[in-house]
């Protein structure tokens, strides 16, 4: 890494789920450095629920005075948000200037991001005074100096309900914000402003603003400047040799009489190097871009990648990159050097937050969940998310109606409904049946500790404990025990000798069943099951990279 100034920073601002443990480091993350965090500048750190009640507790009360109806009173307004469909508790901004390579430690720029990171923050409130901020921390422990900033909504107009609410909408519009359509909102009028805001604080300091990825690698400022200030100085030149032309011959200088009878040639090379300029310049600027089909989602982040890498531009939309035309060959062969994952980046991330709702609290702890994993998350109208094995953000609207939201708080209120039950039926189970449930349990913890990779037996339905492989497999042990009425390894090996004995198609079957049994049992008394279920995985994984 360079410690060479750079002097085009681009600029981040999104939308976050929000994890105030991770913000304020009451939980670290992998990518933090312990020795750094006191480094980080708090700027507020106020209890949310307290801070309800300090914005709302006047309002909600006056509310809740005019109700005869007790069902119609809220008795906690801040619960009462958690559980709305259309609000959120609070909204988290995440603002950074430069990247690792601009502003990371060893760039240069590292001080003068922290100075206008800080200068952002003192004005943020001043431009959003619907905005009603409660924890802001500036992180410089982490690779980039960046804010976190948190708030809540505050609108004073509303028509029902509490005249002071939690509306994002509604806070936005008071602010001047308007929806003039379905693409502009007021979400992103106020996002615009905002990056209009951090765009000026660039300028003020000497920076000019990179934009990544942009479709076309346009002129700078200074460029266009020197184009034009040459188009204009020939242009002056030749209206002063014109109006020479008109004078008397005899008044004119030797200097002026050369400059006339020149004209032409000194014109002509004038122009000559303008326009070579020019042409060259264009040619940055305007370089024909050329659209490559990409039908696999994981191919195209592959290349996406790669052309990040060599620094060239490009832009993509679902199935299409568009690249300059010069590009194509380096293109064909990035992708010729492409090795297809077993799974696709869409099935890797519904199975990464199906087991992670096995160890979430809520919808919001998954989120936290996600980032301690390395997810970016992003929210608008729409959540996102962008795992660390990809370089694009994914809705998770687009991942099927089990990861929208609602479906997502529903599923995590069930997560601890399977190994409930194998308790319970673990305490009325016979000593094999102990084993094999106690295997089930194991196989869970090792599923949610990430140790074990989750494997579907139904592809076409949402994974569950109850819809895994291995699971499965066990169950159908716990029924043949059942069937069979087998209670101890000693009777399940008579079993086997009893229907190899008897040899008809109906006990060659049952025979079948039992050595399946016997095998799986001989495993799980050694203590080598999911020593042997791991130890497959990971060759299974060889493979797959091998190929």
């Amino acid at each position: 890494m360079s410690d060479k100034k750079s002097n085009a920073l681009s600029i981040s601002f999104r939308v976050d789920s929000g994890v105030i443990e991770h913000n304020n480091r009451s939980v670290i993350a992998k990518n933090v450095d312990p020795a750094r965090i006191s480094d980080n500048i708090i700027y507020k750190q106020t209890d949310i629920k307290k801070f309800y009640d300090e914005i709302f507790g006047e309002a909600l009360a006056g509310y809740n005075a005019k109700q005869k109806r007790a069902d119609k009173r809220i008795t906690d307004y801040y619960e009462h948000i958690k559980k709305s469909k259309k609000e959120k508790p609070f909204y988290e901004i995440i603002v950074e200037f430069g990247d690792v390579h601009t502003c990371g430690k060893a760039s240069g720029n590292w001080e003068t991001a922290k100075q206008m990171l800080d200068e952002y923050m003192k004005t943020f409130e001043e431009r959003n005074p619907n905005l009603r901020v409660f924890n802001a921390v500036m992180h410089l422990d982490e690779a980039t100096p960046h804010l976190h900033i948190d708030f809540v909504p505050v609108a004073h107009k509303a028509v029902r309900g509490l005249p002071l609410k939690n509306s994002m909408s509604s806070a936005l519009r008071e602010q001047g914000f308007s929806s003039a359509n379905r693409f502009q909102n007021e979400w992103v009028a106020w996002e615009q402003q905002e990056q209009e805001e951090m765009t000026k604080i660039l300028l003020a300091h000497n920076f000019k603003r990179d934009v990544k990825n942009d479709k076309h690698a346009y002129l700078t400022v200074d460029e266009y400047k020197k184009i034009e200030g040459k188009k204009q100085e020939i242009r002056k030149l030749n209206a002063q040799i014109n109006e020479l032309k008109k004078k008397n011959p005899t008044e004119l200088t030797a200097e002026e009489t050369a400059l006339i009878n020149n004209q032409n040639n000194f014109l002509r090379s004038e122009i000559l190097k303008r326009d070579k300029k020019i042409s060259s310049l264009s040619r940055k600027a305007t370089a024909a871009f050329v659209p490559i089909e990409v039908y696999s989602e994981d191919k195209l982040q592959f290349v996406s990648a790669e052309l990040k890498k060599r620094g060239i531009p490009f832009s993509e939309d679902l199935t299409t990159l568009h690249i300059p035309e010069y590009a194509k060959q380096t293109v064909n062969e990035i992708m010729s050097r492409y090795q297809p994952q077993r799974l696709g980046i869409r099935d890797r991330i519904r199975l990464d937050i199906d087991r992670l709702i096995y160890n979430s609290d809520d919808y919001y702890n998954l989120f936290y969940k996600l980032i301690e994993c390395g997810y970016d998350i992003k929210h608008g109208k729409y959540v996102a998310v962008k795992p660390p094995y990809a370089e694009r953000f994914v809705r998770l609207k687009s991942l099927g109606n089990e990861y929208l939201p609602q479906v997502l708080e529903q599923r995590i209120s069930r997560r601890n409904e399977f190994i409930s039950e194998i308790r319970e039926k673990n305490k009325a189970a016979n000593r094999a049946e102990k084993n094999i449930y106690g295997t089930i349990y194991h196989i869970a913890a090792a599923i949610k500790e990430f140790r074990l990779e989750p494997k579907k037996q139904d592809e076409t339905k949402v994974y569950t404990f109850r819809n895994d492989k291995n699971i499965e497999r066990l169950s159908r042990q716990l029924l043949t025990l059942s069937e069979f009425g087998l209670s101890s390894r000693e009777q399940i090996y008579e079993k086997a000798e009893e229907l190899k004995a008897d040899g008809s198609n109906e006990a060659k079957a049952g025979l079948q069943r039992v050595r399946e049994l016997i095998k799986v049992y001989e495993e799980i008394v050694e203590g080598n099951y999911i020593d042997n279920l791991i130890k497959a995985q990971k060759e299974e994984q060889k493979k797959s990279h091998k190929r």
